[in-house]
C-alpha cells in the first residue's frame, strides 16, 4: 500500500467513526451540536459563568438570612 491509498484509507476509518457517533453531540467551543472542537470551524462563543467565590457566598447569604 501506498501513501495515498493509506492516507485514504485513514480518512474513510475517520469518516466511518464520525457517523457512529449520534448527532447530539456538542461541540466545546461553538457549543453547536453535530461537530466535534477539533473539527469546529466556528467562532468561539463567551459563556458567563459565576465564579466559584460568588456561588458560595449567594449560597451562605441565602443560609443565614433562612435561620
Amino acid at each position: 500500500m501506498h501513501l495515498g491509498a493509506q492516507k485514504l484509507a485513514l480518512k474513510q476509518k475517520e469518516a466511518k467513526l464520525a457517523a457512529a457517533f449520534p448527532k447530539g453531540v456538542r461541540c466545546q467551543k461553538c457549543l453547536e451540536y453535530g461537530h466535534w472542537s477539533y473539527e469546529c470551524t466556528g467562532k468561539r462563543k463567551y459563556l458567563h459563568r459565576s465564579s466559584r467565590t460568588q456561588v458560595l457566598k449567594k449560597n451562605l447569604n441565602k443560609l443565614s438570612t433562612k435561620k
